[in-house]
């Protein structure tokens, strides 16, 4: 006999084809009518919210009189939330992110009573390979999801690249089968036994999962009389009102020994066999991309961890002057803790109005044009407070180092040293007899920029940490570098970049190794005739890939701090697709402007652009290309605690699916391309689609800058079958105005092992803080505002976090979600397991390895200032230290 467990439910897109307000006016009428019924009727037992407890914080700013109505039916069990914050696009968003959003919603879901623990995911655009290590890490060990498994069973084994395992229930025909059942019992009869059949083939038991609801469904009132009708009328099948822990336990019971002996799947899950998988979401409105990649890496790579770290400072600087500041006014101590202390709120408000713009929805930007509209004020919030905390965090750190003489101290966030170009504002101007020293007394050249600022080379900056200069009295030694360089071409130690004068294209000679890339930075465009879900190429596309004029040329800086070339490209371009059957491009062609900043910094193994366009062209899509040489089939990318090994070519003989499989692929900070003895990568900031081309002398990378479109869904494209929602002109996602890029390319040895430090450290620049003399501890006083203590400050170079061996990338340092210390979280970048060791700058009094939840797991063992800890490949590991 079937159980058909009948799960009602409503899947909420906070913002869509409606702005958030709209959609939230819907959301208040639907819970008041759902608290109503859970009243009315006690055979309407159990009602899931989705699974992310926002929509619950945006009812109760309209209805805050019901919270408690909402904390009974949770506590009862009949109103299932959590275990989300927000329902987030997993490929869009950092891994960081995904992890605060299950912290933030564990947090949220405390509030009320306790949280689902399932990852239900039921309409993200496919699922990251290292979800199942991350659910484990919440103590959660079941995924439930809709999209990308492909044609596969209702119940199978989810198995993450570090190892880890969970339950999958796969929602084969999607989260609402049972959304629209008819109201007259027999056709809703029937309904049921027609879902049961499609499902019962694929099921490992006796159990059938009925979604009943979908997109912003109200709860159905008539629905327990329905249900008792149905009841009685099947005779063998039952049939219960249920909820996804309630269908777990029962088909956990039934499988018993037999759970572990389901189908493994591996890695992401990306098969648009079955269902929409929509990629070209990756680059649709670009620059929402770019502001969610800045506000990511100031919240994860600034105000947390320097945040953390300044306040830990200060504790312990209070501590020892506590006693000095009592004997210099008396009473009791005057000193405070600084605004940065109390920042970890602030910082945790952050990150909601950050997470606010994660929905697929919302990040994908296929949603209407004021929905992203909106989007901006929220990350101009979360930038405004990730700013404050880090000037703030910066300051009181430089107020404890010692020095001597006015300096600036420069930090890097990245998990290894760094050199790279730095600039920072000086007041007053630096005076022609001043010249920075660095800690060997030796002199650093410097330009100077507009205003007040300079700018320089810092070398060899510490993880994690910062490094001191001096700004002493001397003779400033700056000279433009003397050779025969043609105005055309730069070097540095490692590499030469000359440009074709004819096209713009780029040579890069690598002068360690004698390589030599050609036809680098080239641009092509080419139309789209697709939505803001999926890219689809014109019938007769027309390709524009070189100028129509020759470039103009300019070197605009060739000294000790580093040279950088200008060129200046107009492609004509056409002006649209024509408008009648959308098949190829308009004749009519319009200028599209594009200047690249190639630069070369001493001491730095990358070729950094900066690469600016003027776009008024509508309907296509603009991407830069780089030859690399090398034959290979398959190409690296950076993902999610993970680096994803993919072919470079598209499945074939996929004409049934649901929609076309594509080879073009997500990434975070990099694409890598190698034959295992040399290999080229490109590193960027915030552009997360790629392809990798077979060409005829090797593969080439292909970086999307640009997609310009016009509508929300079409259903007339031979790449997906069907709208993916509703047909709504956006005319601002064809991407008016000016775009600027920044992306790196990295030539290498090796594997990409060989170079991801250099990709990770190219997501952000370094920061310097200008500085007053202060031979010691600089402490802010209630009565008598910065106090020099005599106290010992900190060296004017340190690392406050080193992790080895290279291959363990920091991901984390941050404040405790509760209680006092810091929490380091780190991940292997290798597939091979290694003993890690994580090092802080002061003495700690216990180490606590814990989840991603950050519950208290097993003590380490540790020496001095250190930890050590086996780390297998892909594993991320979370730390906690105590004071």
């Amino acid at each position: 006999m079937f159980t058909i467990h009948v799960v009602s439910h409503t899947h909420w897109d906070r913002e869509w084809y409606l702005p958030f307000q709209q959609f939230r006016f819907r959301l208040v009428e639907l819970i008041d009518q759902l608290l109503a019924l859970l009243e009315a009727d006690p055979n309407y037992h159990y009602f899931m919210l989705d699974g992310q407890v926002i929509v619950l914080e945006d009812y109760l700013e309209i209805q805050p009189e019901r919270e408690n109505d909402i904390r009974r039916y949770v506590q009862e069990g009949r109103l299932v939330i959590g275990p989300w914050y927000i329902l987030p696009d997993e490929f869009l968003v950092s891994p960081e992110a995904t992890v605060r959003n299950l912290l933030i919603g564990e947090r949220v879901c405390r509030r009320f009573g306790p949280r689902m623990k399932i990852g239900y995911l039921p309409d993200p655009f496919g699922h990251i390979g290292q979800m199942p290590q991350i659910l484990r890490g919440f103590g959660i060990d079941v995924a439930c999801l809709w999209r990308g498994v492909g044609d596969q069973p209702t119940e199978l084994h989810w198995r993450g690249p570090d190892g880890s395992e969970m339950l999958l229930l796969h929602l084969r025909d999607s989260y609402g089968n049972a959304a629209r059942l008819p109201a007259d019992e027999d056709g809703f009869v029937q309904g049921l036994m027609g879902l049961r059949d499609s499902l019962a083939p694929y099921a490992t038991t006796s159990h059938i999962l009925a979604m009943q609801g979908t997109d912003h469904m109200r709860p159905r009132a008539d629905l327990s009389r329905l249900l008792a009708a149905a009841g009685a009328r099947l005779e063998d099948t039952r049939v219960v009102h249920s909820t996804l822990p309630r269908y777990l336990a029962a088909v956990r019971d039934e499988l018993d020994e037999r759970e572990s002996r389901l189908p493994v799947i591996g890695g992401e899950l990306r098969s648009p066999q079955r269902a929409h998988l929509l990629p070209g979401v990756l680059s649709t409105r670009m620059w929402i991309k770019q502001r969610n990649h800045a506000c990511e890496v100031l919240l994860e790579k600034w105000a947390e961890p320097f945040g953390a770290i300044a306040g830990q400072i200060e504790q312990d600087t209070r501590k020892r002057v506590d006693e000095e500041m009592r004997k210099r006014v008396g009473g009791a101590s005057s000193t405070h803790l600084p605004p940065y202390s109390s920042t970890r709120q602030l910082i945790h408000r952050a990150w909601k109005y950050l997470l606010e713009n994660h929905p697929h929805d919302s990040i994908c930007g296929c949603s209407v044009d004021q929905v992203h509209r909106e989007m901006v004020t929220r990350c101009d919030w979360c930038e405004q407070i990730g700013e404050e905390v880090t000037q703030r965090a910066l300051q009181a750190i430089v107020r404890q180092i010692n020095t001597s003489t006015p300096a600036i101290v420069v930090f890097n966030p990245a998990s290894g040293p760094r050199t790279d170009l730095v600039s920072v504002g000086v007041e007053p101007p630096l005076e022609s007899g001043m010249v920075l020293l660095d800690k060997a007394g030796q002199p650093v050249p410097y330009r100077t920029l507009e205003g007040t600022r300079i700018q320089f080379v810092a070398r060899d900056v510490p993880p994690v940490g910062c490094t001191t200069y001096i700004l002493g009295a001397g003779s400033r030694k700056y000279h433009a570098i003397r050779n025969t360089q043609h105005a055309s071409s730069i070097k540095n130690e490692f590499f030469r970049v000359e440009v074709n004068s004819e096209n713009g294209t780029l040579t890069i000679s690598d002068e360690t190794t004698g390589r030599v890339l050609r036809g680098c930075n080239r641009f092509v465009d080419g139309g789209d005739r697709g939505d803001e879900y999926n890219y689809c190429q014109p019938e007769h596309d027309r390709l524009v890939d070189h100028p129509a004029t020759p470039p103009t040329i300019r070197l605009l800086s060739a000294d000790e701090t580093g040279a950088t070339l200008e060129i200046t490209l107009l492609y004509q371009v056409p002006v649209s697709l024509v408008s009648e059957d959308r098949s190829h491009r308009e004749d009519e062609t319009i200028p599209l402007p594009i200047v690249t900043r190639v630069t070369l910094t001493p001491g730095v193994r990358r070729v950094d652009f900066e690469t600016t366009v003027e776009n008024q062209i509508g309907d296509h899509r603009f991407r830069v290309h780089f030859p690399t040489g090398l034959t290979v089939d398959t190409a690296f990318a950076d993902g999610h605690f993970d680096v994803i090994e993919r072919p470079l070519d598209a499945l074939d003989g996929t004409d049934t699916w649901a929609e076309q499989p594509v080879s073009t692929h997500p990434q975070r900070a990099f694409v890598d391309v190698s034959d295992g003895e040399q290999g080229v990568m490109l590193a960027n900031r915030g552009l997360p689609e790629y392809e990798v081309l077979r060409c005829e002398d090797g593969a080439e990378i292909a970086l999307t800058l640009l997609r310009c479109i016009g509508w929300l869904s079409r259903d007339d494209m031979h790449c997906r079958r069907g709208h993916a929602g509703p047909a709504e002109a956006v005319p601002e996602a064809q991407c008016p105005g000016r775009h600027t890029f920044r992306y790196s390319l990295i030539p290498h040895t090796g594997d990409y092992r060989q170079a991801h430090a250099l990709a990770y450290g190219f997501q952000t620049d370094l920061r310097a803080i200008p500085t007053g003399a202060h031979p010691g501890p600089l402490v802010l006083s209630k009565a008598e505002g910065p106090v020099l203590s005599k106290a010992e400050g900190l060296p004017t170079t340190l690392s406050f976090v080193t992790v080895e061996p290279a291959t363990l990338e920091i991901s984390a340092v941050k404040a405790p979600e509760e209680g006092e210390g810091l929490i380091v979280r780190c991940w292997n970048v290798g597939i091979e397991p290694v003993e890690g060791s994580i090092r802080l700058w002061r003495p700690f009094r216990r180490a606590l390895r814990v989840n991603l939840a950050e519950e208290e797991g097993a003590e380490l063992a540790r020496d001095a200032n250190a930890v050590t800890l086996p780390v297998r490949g892909r594993e991320i590991v979370t730390l906690r230290f105590e004071f």
